[in-house]
C-alpha cells in the first residue's frame, strides 16, 4: 500500500500541494517553538509578502499578539537563525485573522400550563376583580389554556 506522501511526491500535479503544506508546517512548528504560550490559542495560516498570517478565535488573543508584534517578530527570526528551520525567510508583520466559534442557541424551557386547581383558583380571583380589564384579560386567559 502506497503512503499519501509517496503519491504526491510522485504526481507532478499534486507535488506543489506537498510542498506548501510542509512549508506551512514548518512555520507552525517555528510559531509554537517562539510563542509557546499561543501554541493553543492561534494556527499558522500563511506566510506572504512578508506577513505571517495566524488564525485565532478570540479578539483578545488578536489583540495581545498585536501589541507583541514587534517583539514576537523578532523572536521569529532569532529563532529562525538559531534552528535554520525555514532557509530565507522574509517576515516583515504578524497579521491576525478572528474567527470566533459561534455558540449553539441556548434551549428555551417549555412553559408548563397551570393545573385545573391554578385555573380554578384564577377563575375565582377574576369573579372578584373590578378592573374591567384586567378581568376580562384573565378569562381570556383561562379559556386559552383550557
Amino acid at each position: 500500500m502506497f503512503k499519501i506522501n509517496h503519491i504526491f511526491r510522485n504526481h507532478q500535479a499534486l507535488k506543489p500541494l506537498l510542498l506548501e503544506a510542509d512549508s506551512r508546517e514548518r512555520l507552525q512548528q517555528l510559531w509554537q517553538l517562539t510563542a509557546p504560550e499561543y501554541q493553543h490559542l492561534s494556527q499558522v495560516l500563511a506566510l506572504e509578502h512578508g506577513q505571517l498570517i495566524l488564525h485565532v478565535s478570540s479578539g483578545a488573543v488578536a489583540s495581545r499578539i498585536k501589541l507583541l508584534e514587534a517583539t514576537l517578530v523578532t523572536k521569529l527570526h532569532d529563532f529562525n537563525r538559531k534552528t535554520s528551520k525555514i532557509k530565507g525567510l522574509n517576515l516583515n508583520a504578524i497579521k491576525v485573522k478572528v474567527q470566533v466559534k459561534s455558540q449553539p442557541k441556548a434551549k428555551q424551557k417549555r412553559i408548563q400550563a397551570p393545573s385545573s386547581h391554578a385555573l380554578s383558583a384564577l377563575a375565582n380571583c377574576a369573579d372578584t376583580i373590578e378592573n374591567d380589564a384586567l378581568k376580562q384579560a384573565l378569562q381570556r386567559f383561562i379559556r386559552h389554556q383550557r
